[in-house]
């Protein structure tokens, strides 16, 4: 009688359906002979949407430009592993007539956006909904793809428990997953990719520099951005709310509580104006680090890959010397560095003249390694004026701390000069082609800091200070988002007035918050309504809301990465993707990918793109892979 082996992959977002994918199609190129295979879905909502519910308003957009999406896997990650080409999601909506609206979010049918619709074009940033609808016509296409030998069964209800089940006799052991609605599922191996999991709300101390995270509950307190616009459903007109952050969380609440209240905002060439609907609460934004994100330019870059000089996996192998951990600030960040510098004037000779660009590269590969490469771009530095890397990375300078007009005027002019970077765009622009290095190095970051890469005290300040730096500088929002926070401070409806790192504290006696500044020589203190923080937390192990993790935690099938860091709460992961148990040995029946990695792995909050190599997908084939060489 011919085995059946059974497989859960528990959460249907985008990483769920790239490891679904990767099964389909691996069972198809294996064929029947390799046995039957069931494989069961667990996913509460099952509509393969993750968090891009298709619900959600078309003002709450992508960050990722619609040609730089797809789902289907192609050559340059998984080689010839690979069934049938797909669309992308440009493709795709292209195919069906959609078109953006006048507004430049909405989007639909010609009949149903309204007049001044076009063509959507390759480089458009969509709405969330459009991407969740397409994740959930691939699903459909997977389904249809399965073989006859792999029966594929979807369960809409969430999970709650993961234990040993007795196997048959002699057999080896397997896995018993108990689902919310009462089914339990007898497996032998299981895939946890369920994405942002939520954290137990946590004890909020009554100062709070960052926001008010752990409030939840609390009067006055939005502990969460999401979902929008249920979050700020409470917040009535006239009212006023302090943002805390800068980043794509805090310019989807500026669209909320604008836009999605009936504001409009009207353009005059490249000035925005924002024409208010009275239904708006007043808006104050506050940051740690009192710095804003660079938005992505205008037009994204779509062209070749990047080819580094400096900063490549092969120069970080040199730096660990014998292949202990690094210390990200002493042997890495120079190499980010100096690959900057050479982006910033690679770009700068290739607007004076393409020939000009060439012999730049052939300098460079002449120069001998990334000694001889510093000293040619120290003596560009003194031909054409110095260009300081470190500075523009992060981002701060000459911000005034006197007073709160002061820093208000620097954050809008620092805003104003890189949006006319940003309609420069990579190829006119030095500072945007240097940063985009960030972006399209992503990969070597992993290679440095992924599984150990980095001592325990350097993967902490990692993730507490450079991390951010790298997010401000290249995961910042769409470029007509920062264009309306201009607007809105020019309307009065916005404001920034209170530098880096406020302090944030209730009135028991009024029931209101107050934002205080503390590092501004005369200070800005500000009573609101509520605070609301901007900030989507990393999932947790050790506090997790997940009912799923928290048995696998207590089981210890699931350990903290490290568990003495505050910004480290994710699992512990092998190379492999299993993940690490309570007494150090890897559980081999389960798998975890995702944003739950975050920590043991780098930057995993992201979608597959077509026509270069995906970390998502290759991690899904690698395991996917593994799971059918064990049988």
């Amino acid at each position: 009688m011919t085995r059946t082996t059974t497989v859960a992959v528990i959460g249907l977002g985008s990483r769920g359906l790239s490891v679904l994918e990767r099964i389909v199609t691996l069972a198809k190129r294996s064929g029947p002979a390799a046995g039957r295979l069931r494989v069961e879905v667990v996913d509460s909502r099952g509509d393969g949407a993750g968090v891009h519910t298709t619900d959600q308003p078309d003002y709450l957009l992508l960050n990722t430009t619609c040609s730089q999406v797809s789902m289907f896997p192609d050559s340059h990650t998984v080689g010839d592993e690979v069934d049938r080409p797909g669309p992308s999601l440009f493709e795709w909506v292209t195919a069906r007539g959609l078109r953006l609206a006048a507004d430049g979010c909405t989007t639909g049918l010609a009949s149903s956006v309204g007049p001044g619709a076009r063509e959507i074009r390759p480089t458009d940033f969509l709405p969330r909904r459009v991407l969740g609808e397409y994740l959930g016509w691939f699903f459909d296409v997977l389904r249809q793809r399965a073989p006859a030998h792999l029966e594929l069964r979807l369960h809409r209800a969430a999970a709650v428990d993961l234990a040993d089940s007795p196997g048959p006799p002699g057999g080896r052991p397997r896995l018993r997953l108990s689902l919310a609605d009462g089914a339990r599922l007898d497996l032998d191996y299981a895939f946890l990719t369920t994405g942002y999991t939520a954290n137990q709300p946590a004890t909020a101390t009554a100062t709070d520099t960052a926001g008010v995270g752990g409030g939840a509950g609390r009067p006055g307190v939005i502990a969460a951005p999401y979902p929008l616009p249920d979050q700020v459903a409470q917040v009535r007109p006239g009212q006023s709310v302090a943002i805390g952050g800068f980043g794509l969380s805090a310019m989807d609440l500026m669209s909320c509580l604008t836009v999605g209240r009936g504001g409009r905002f009207g353009h005059d060439g490249d000035e925005c104006r924002y024409l208010p609907s009275g239904q708006e609460p007043k808006l104050l934004f506050y940051s740690r680090s009192g710095i804003p994100c660079r938005a992505r330019p205008r037009v994204m870059r779509v062209d070749s890959p990047y080819e580094p000089m400096v900063f490549t996996p092969a120069a970080v192998e040199r730096q660990r010397d014998g292949g202990g951990p690094l210390d990200f600030d002493r042997d890495v960040l120079p190499l980010v560095l100096t690959e900057l510098r050479v982006a910033y004037r690679r770009c700068e000779a290739a607007i004076a003249w393409p020939d000009a660009a060439r012999e730049l590269d052939r300098d460079l590969a002449d120069a001998g390694g990334p000694d001889g490469i510093g000293k040619l771009l120290d003596e560009l530095d003194d031909q054409r004026g110095r260009f300081d890397a470190r500075q523009l990375l992060e981002g701060g300078d000459g911000m005034p701390l006197g007073d709160a007009t002061a820093y208000q005027h620097w954050l809008a002019e620092a805003i104003r000069a890189d949006l006319a970077d940003g309609r420069r765009g990579f190829a006119d622009s030095p500072r945007k082609a240097a940063l985009d290095v960030l972006r399209a190095l992503r990969d070597t970051f992993r290679h440095t800091v992924d599984f150990g890469g980095l001592t325990d005290r350097s993967l902490a300040e990692f993730h507490r200070r450079t991390v951010p730096m790298l997010n401000r500088a290249v995961v910042g929002p769409q470029f007509e988002r920062h264009g309306e926070l201009l607007a809105l401070l020019a309307a009065g409806v916005a404001t920034a007035p209170f530098g880096p790192a406020p302090e944030v504290d209730r009135d028991r006696r009024t029931g209101r918050w107050t934002v205080r500044s503390t590092r501004l020589a005369a200070p800005a203190v500000r009573e609101v309504d509520w605070v609301c923080s901007a900030n989507v937390e990393l999932p947790a192990v050790a506090s997790s809301a997940s009912p799923l993790i928290r048995a696998l935690h207590r089981r210890g099938w699931l350990r903290t990465h490290r568990p003495g860091s505050g910004c480290l709460p994710g699992v512990d992961v092998a190379a492999d993707q299993h993940p690490v148990r309570a007494d150090g040995q890897p559980e081999r029946r389960l798998w975890v990918l995702g944003p739950l990695c975050e920590g043991a792995t780098y930057y995993n909050n992201l979608v597959p793109s077509p026509g270069m190599f995906s970390r998502p997908v290759f991690d899904a084939h690698r395991c996917v892979a593994a799971m059918f060489a064990a049988g």
